[in-house]
């Protein structure tokens, strides 16, 4: 350190020390380690903060082992690493589990010990993210020679500036912040994990590093963020590490910054180090995933079949490490099982990846406890991966697999891109159709809001959420769902359709239905409406609903829509729930949230005609009468609770207020997405700041009709409801008839209590529903878009909401 001393060794958003004041530190915090005759290792707490790293590096010369201990690790989780190897805390570190040093404990037995070897100077342990985590014993050899690699490979040296994203506590954080310091660089500590993503580009910014370290999701999230050009324009070299990355990401990044080398590191807690893929700026990208790269130095990586023997390049194995700079052991309930080493130090460790090398680099093709095989073919979990990732609106995507009734399953979790619309399920299965074999493609698509993570930045397996179950395939019994079944198949990219499947458990939507009922039209000769979709589920029932010609038992204006009980049972005692549909939408709209509306029943409502012959109703008023005429059919006293989704949210409130001129109740309205801007805020009578100007801006907007389309429109409008059209063309129409009539809608404040859920693209400023509704319990942001906010996987989130606010149990 004295030969940097006057250069900044470590820059926190808090602290700038230099070499000779980290130096002064480290010294001062080994004059406090004390216990000379207590071999036990040091537990060191590690925050991301400078006085962090320099307790890190006084245990380190203390000639005990030390164990990293993130700062944000649950307490459980710290108690069992310090407790699986006996640690006490680095003097000043608050950690649970650590006893005393020993000259300050009472007299009596001297605490237990684990015999750890003199040579190892780090005890790390594995991520957790797929079990128990295991204790790894770290020679001093390992790390002298990851230090001089690092610099190496990384450029870490005097004068250059390292920004690290990665927490110092995990193995890629540890690594560069001792090869940063140990090899005479600048270290830049950036925290997103306390001070998001946003503060980590004003950082980066700020810091205007050399070269910027970090997992590849941060990496996407910050391509992602606003200032990312200003933020890694000048970059030189952006390193990554703990997964694989996609070319798609380096894509992003050439973008941002055309002259940086992206490169990607891979290892483990076992080996440290295992390859470098160095990508400069020119070099051609493949599609899908990176290769793992070129093995790190005095790493002989093979590939080997079970029995270990050597397999030729292209093959797939098993990836074996030997190396004298590996890993010395483990500490396993309190003993320590070293690995075996040749006379010249050498260990051998096989991985729990399977791989193969090809031109001199590795590809990982996925986990040892992944591989399997359907149909007699082995499957490589990479490359369904990377099918996933390339499918068009998907940010993220893990695949595992599962086992169900004995048989092998491909479980693909997927996270759509941030602020666009996620992709139906169906859309995707079609997808990955078009690229995969048949036994590589998934049996189960789970949407998420996004891949739950540990705190190393590594998708955390143990929290994916689990798929349900498909029940066991009844084959089609009639003529009938024997034709149904094959068309089913194709829209939703499912193989095996059965009489029990449900059409939207397997990802029909509903632009999927009108698909459906065209072909359905196509091939029998019958007309069936979207709701006939929803209230006839499964495959049996909606054949059942055809060969009764289902075109005259449409839902009309009232539709039973489908609960958790997926044979739709009218459970007795569930409260109900009107559901108002929007402008030109179809009760099946509604049918994802219902599905998640444990413990009451949802009636939804739609636009009079716009499945059954009928004079459509022009004004909200009219709308929301015929409404009450059939809510007090079904219930006639109350008290009601609605939800009413765009356009649904105004006609809600106006018939609640007819109900309440009666003498009826509605305890509560929970309006999702109403716009209170555009055509319903052309004549609001509610104060809304910028609101009235906003739709006038709106309508002024309005690419001005050519004179033959507008009289084609009234023409249309006119002959709403009594002319059957394609079912496309009569959404558009009645969307059309709902924009009309709210603009000719007076907006009056609502009395009642009422809860408000926008999606995140809604214009609208959340104080002005305090205006619409003066009793507003709380206005929420959702995920996705107007629709999307309805649709997987926000709406999960939506449901969580319209629950709370109608049982009046925070969420």
């Amino acid at each position: 350190m004295s030969a940097h001393a006057d250069r900044t060794a470590v820059h926190t958003g808090q602290a700038l020390i230099t070499y000779a004041e980290l130096g002064r530190q480290v010294a001062q915090r080994s004059d406090r380690i004390g216990g000379a005759d207590d071999p036990r290792p040091l537990a060191v707490r590690l925050d991301g903060s400078g006085d962090a790293v320099a307790a890190l590096i006084a245990a380190l010369l203390s000639g005990r082992p030390v164990v990293p201990v993130d700062a944000a690790l649950p307490s459980e989780r710290v108690r069992a690493m310090v407790g699986a190897v006996h640690a006490r805390a680095f003097p000043g570190c608050d950690l649970p589990g650590c006893d005393l040093p020993a000259a300050a404990t009472a007299a009596g037995p001297p605490p237990p010990t684990v015999r750890i070897p003199p040579s190892c100077l780090v005890i790390a342990f594995t991520s957790g993210s797929t079990g128990r985590p295991k204790a790894v014993l770290h020679p001093a050899a390992l790390w002298l020679n990851q230090i001089e690699e690092l610099g190496e490979e990384l450029g870490l040296g005097p004068d250059h500036r390292a920004a690290q994203a990665l927490p110092v506590g995990y193995g890629g954080g540890l690594d560069i912040t001792l090869g940063a310091l140990f090899n005479g660089a600048t270290l830049h500590l950036v925290e997103p994990r306390l001070d998001g993503v946003d503060a980590a580009v004003r950082a980066l910014r700020h810091h205007a590093p050399d070269s910027l370290h970090l997992s590849p999701a941060l990496l996407r999230a910050i391509c992602g963020a606003p200032d990312a050009h200003a933020a890694l324009h000048a970059v030189g070299v952006v390193a990554t590490c703990g997964e694989a990355v996609h070319s798609a990401d380096v894509r992003a990044l050439r973008a941002l910054a055309p002259s940086a080398t992206f490169i990607n590191r891979s290892g483990s807690s076992e080996t440290g180090n295992l390859t470098f893929n160095v990508v400069p700026p020119a070099c051609p990208l493949p599609d899908g995933m990176l290769s793992a790269g070129r093995p790190a130095r005095h790493k002989q990586i093979r590939i080997v079949d079970d029995a270990g023997t050597t397999l030729p390049d292209g093959e797939i194995g098993h990836v074996h490490v030997t190396s004298a700079h590996i890993a010395s052991g483990y500490v396993v309930d309190g003993r320590v099982e070293l690995f075996e080493s040749a006379a010249d130090g050498r260990r051998d460790h096989r991985l729990g990846d399977r791989g193969r090398f090809h031109d001199g680099e590795l590809h990982l093709v996925g986990r040892t406890d992944d591989t399997i095989k359907i149909r007699g073919y082995r499957v490589d979990i990479a490359e369904i991966t990377s099918a996933a990732m390339a499918v068009a609106g998907i940010d993220d995507a893990v695949v595992t697999i599962t086992t169900t009734r004995g048989r092998p399953e491909i479980v693909a979790h997927l996270a759509p891109t941030p602020g666009r619309r996620p992709p139906a399920v169906a859309d995707v299965r079609a997808a990955l159709g078009t690229v995969l074999p048949t036994w590589m493609q998934p049996t189960h698509l789970i949407m998420v809001a996004a891949l739950p993570r540990t705190s190393s930045g590594k998708v955390d397996r143990t929290a994916l959420p689990d798929p349900v179950d498909r029940a066991p395939r009844v084959a089609p019994r009639s003529v009938t769902e024997g034709l149904l079944a094959p068309i089913w198949a194709d829209l939703l990219s499912v193989s095996d359709i059965g009489a029990d499947d449900d059409f939207t458990s397997l990802g029909g939507d509903s632009l999927t239905a009108v698909e459906l009922i065209r072909r359905i039209e196509d091939t029998f000769g019958v007309r069936i409406s979207p709701s006939t979709v929803v209230s006839a589920g499964t495959l049996a029932a909606l054949a059942t609903r055809i060969d009764g010609q289902a075109d005259h038992a449409g839902a009309g204006v009232v539709a039973e829509l489908p609960s958790v009980d997926d044979n739709f049972i009218r459970w007795a005692g569930r409260p109900l729930v009107f559901a108002f549909a929007g402008a030109g939408e179809a009760a099946l709209a509604f049918a994802p949230l219902s599905r998640r509306m444990r413990g009451y029943r949802v009636i939804g409502l739609q636009a009079h005609a716009l499945e059954r012959r009928g004079l459509p109703d022009w004004t909200i008023t009219r709308a929301a009468r015929r409404c009450v005429d059939h809510i007090t059919a079904i219930d006639p006293t109350g008290p009601y609770q609605f939800v009413g989704h765009s356009l649904g949210g105004v006609i809600a409130m106006e018939a609640a207020r007819i109900l309440a001129r009666s003498g009826r109740e509605v305890s509560h309205i929970v309006c999702l997405d109403t716009i209170l801007t555009g055509p319903l805020g052309t004549r609001s009578s509610v104060a809304l700041t910028d609101c009235t100007a906003s739709a006038a801006h709106a309508a002024q907007s309005r690419a001005p009709a050519r004179r033959t389309e507008l009289w084609r429109t009234r023409m249309a409008l006119l002959t709403a409801g009594w002319w059957r059209r394609p079912t496309e063309a009569q959404w558009a129409l009645f969307h059309e008839l709902g924009r009309r009539s709210a603009m000719l809608h007076r907006l009056r404040p609502y009395p009642g209590a009422l809860t408000a859920v926008l999606a995140e693209d809604n214009p609208d400023l959340a104080e002005w529903w305090y205006s619409v509704a003066p009793e507003c319990r709380a206005v929420h942001r959702v995920g996705g878009d107007h629709n999307g906010m309805l649709r997987s996987p926000h709406v999960d989130r939506t449901a969580d909401l319209v629950r709370s606010a109608l049982s009046g149990v925070p969420v």
